[in-house]
């Protein structure tokens, strides 16, 4: 019995430390990794990076053919942004834009926020995080959740 105990725990040892490489091979992406920011979203549809009113870097982009910005907070000197927002607009003549049907919304989707502009045109948006860096599967994962947010929201709000 003592025999097959210490062959289990050699055999654990040995399936942690052949786990540990591929652990340690996961890079942490951080703001200064822009261009795989934008390999990316480009993953997705058209995109472009260019600056805002600050001077913070942005992009600007197409899902479906649905024009989206991606906008950049928390930054310092116009570097080291640590969260970013998406931001599409629909044209309020075409959607749906009832403060009830707006309520569904907000209230039914996990991910996403809804709202109206000062023009009456739908707004959609999504925030996320990446203080202290975020792996390029997360980040991937959060472009694709933009991706299912903008499809649900054009199908709730048609």
């Amino acid at each position: 019995m003592l025999r097959s105990t210490a062959l289990s725990a050699t055999f654990g040892a040995l399936m942690t430390l052949t786990a540990l490489p591929a652990w340690a091979e996961t890079s942490v992406l951080t703001f200064d990794d822009l261009d795989t920011f934008e390999e990316l979203l480009s993953g997705f549809g058209s995109v472009e990076r260019d600056t805002d009113g600050e001077d913070d870097p942005m992009f600007r982009g197409r899902i479906s053919g649905v024009p989206y910005t991606l906008y950049f907070y928390g930054c310092e000197n116009h570097r080291d942004c640590n969260n970013g927002t998406f931001v599409a607009y629909f044209d309020g003549a075409d959607y749906s834009t009832d403060a009830g049907t707006i309520n569904d919304y907000n209230n039914g989707y996990r991910f996403g926020k809804a709202s109206v502009d000062g023009d009456g045109d739908l707004e959609i948006n999504y925030s996320f995080a990446f203080k202290g860096g975020i792996t390029r599967e997360a980040l991937d994962d959060t472009f694709d959740w933009w991706r299912v947010i903008l499809e649900q929201a054009e199908e709730h709000f048609e």
